[in-house]
């Protein structure tokens, strides 16, 4: 019997440390999938359409946006905390960095040096 119990100890000492050594893992990969995503976020240009300050949101006529599989088009965007959209206006050129935020389309960061109005 002091066999079998031995036995058994084995192998879940094994299983733990694999398991252990997989999560380790897993954790790793994804951390480096989440700053994989974030360095492959690139500016996009784009003009202002419309700026709603109300709901801190711009209207932007913008070109494809890769990482998020999006093609040129015209929508709107809500500004994160911190972007200032208060001197904009309609037909300024500006760009932007974007990401998805559940169902919105955030603009993380933004370059108005290429502002133009």
């Amino acid at each position: 019997m002091l066999k079998f119990n031995q036995v058994i100890t084995a192998v879940a000492v094994t299983f733990f440390v694999n398991g252990a050594a997989l999560a380790q893992q897993e954790d790793h990969q994804h951390g480096n999938a989440h700053t994989q995503e974030h360095a492959e976020i690139a500016f996009v240009r784009a003009e202002v359409v419309e700026v709603d300050l109300e709901h801190n949101e711009l209207v932007l006529r913008h070109e494809a946006i890769e990482h998020l599989n999006m093609a040129a088009m015209t929508m709107a965007f809500s500004a994160a905390d911190g972007i200032d959209i208060s001197h904009l206006s309609e037909g300024d050129e500006i760009k932007v960095k974007v990401e998805r935020q559940d169902r919105d389309f955030v603009i993380i960061e933004m370059d108005t040096n290429q502002h133009t109005h």
